[in-house]
């Protein structure tokens, strides 16, 4: 297949201009395939000379191949050691050939043959042969940067962050531990300040592909669909602040969609964390910093704000040869390329088997 090559225009600009241009916020990652190839290359010590292989679009069926494309997979989060594949990330590096009706059809039955041939759990092998299936099937390898998902680890480190940010007290971080994250506008402006530190929300609002993205064990395409984008829109263009635009499309455009609960839960245990942390000091002569006021949206609160005291802020192995022979495929079913809201491929065993995520927020 042809890559879909992303056209650069280099201007002639400002030094400042151009970091700006770069300046990325938290953990947001875009990243491009031929990055993360690089990058693999170094991580499992592959010799310098193969990497102009790689990037001749050369894939190779030899053991060193296989884990670099494992290698990708994870990196660009398609790939989960647990549930295999995560659809989502994976399609959005490949770009359908216009005109063309049968790609999903050819990807399907391409997993089902080559992927459901593999009698070794190894999973070099699996996600190989699945970038494989993409790469000859799907359509054209995309080689401009694409939004790669926060694992829920990094999530939670973005909302830790923005409890200390924003200057969270003690005592709305310990309702918030208790798993009470309830509306208020403190609560908004948490919900917008994660969304934004995620790259989940941009310059243009919600961006419903990233979130489609960040619930890539879900496959849940309610995310693109034209309901949910005219509910963002609406209130985007309601004229509220964007703490509120950010909250109410959470609560009445993403209810019922992905995982159930995914920002108030890391909420919560980002509230943990930061609880244990206070009190925590790096100098034993440490002595207690100057009290500020908790952070406030730009409008006046509706609801009593906390007030009460704050916190300091604290801050090669080789790949197992496997079975390149291609039996008979085994029935099983798959979502890989299914235009129906379901879960990803999910390889937990010997063979390829399917798990169904439950919708709900």
């Amino acid at each position: 297949m042809k890559q879909l090559v992303c056209v650069v225009v280099l201007a002639l600009v400002a030094p400042n201009l151009i970091a700006a241009e770069c300046d990325t916020k938290g953990v947001i990652v875009e990243k491009s395939f031929l990055q993360s190839v690089h990058d693999c290359t170094e991580y499992l010590q592959i010799p310098k000379e193969r990497l102009t292989q790689y990037m001749a679009n050369e894939f190779p069926p030899d053991d060193e191949t296989k884990c670099l494309l494992f290698c990708v997979g994870v990196d660009l989060g398609w790939w989960n050691n647990t549930c295999g594949l995560q659809v989502p990330s994976i399609v959005s590096y490949f770009q359908p050939v216009h005109g063309d009706k049968q790609y999903e059809k050819r990807t399907k039955e391409c997993l089902e043959r080559r992927v459901g041939a593999i009698e070794s759990p190894n999973s070099c092998c699996q996600a190989y042969e699945t970038f494989q299936c993409y790469f000859q099937e799907f359509g054209n390898l995309v080689t401009c940067p694409q939004y790669v998902r926060s694992t829920k680890l990094q999530a939670t480190q973005a909302a830790l962050d923005c409890l200390v940010m924003l200057r969270y007290p003690e005592k709305l971080l310990k309702v918030y531990a208790s798993g009470k994250v309830e509306d208020s506008p403190e609560t908004r402006c948490l919900y917008h300040c994660i969304d934004l530190r995620t790259g989940l929300y941009t310059q243009n609002g919600i961006s419903l592909p990233r979130f489609f993205v960040r619930d890539a064990a879900y496959n849940d395409l309610r995310y693109l669909s034209k309901e949910t984008k005219a509910c963002r829109d609406r209130i985007r263009q309601s004229g509220c602040d964007r703490c509120s635009e950010v909250y109410n499309t959470h609560k009445e455009c993403l209810a019922g969609l992905g995982e159930a609960g995914y920002t108030s839960g890391i909420i919560t245990e980002a509230a943990k964390i930061a609880l244990t942390n206070l009190g925590v000091s790096c100098n034993p002569d440490h002595k207690p910093c100057a009290f500020y006021p908790p952070y406030h949206p730009t409008q006046r609160p509706t609801k009593p704000s906390y007030t009460t005291k704050g916190y300091p802020a604290t801050t090669k192995q080789s790949c197992s040869v496997c079975s390149n022979h291609h039996e008979p495929a085994k029935h099983y079913a798959s979502a890989a390329a299914s235009v129906e809201p379901a879960a990803g491929l999910s390889y937990g065993g010997r063979k390829p088997s399917t798990s169904k995520g439950s919708s709900g927020r």
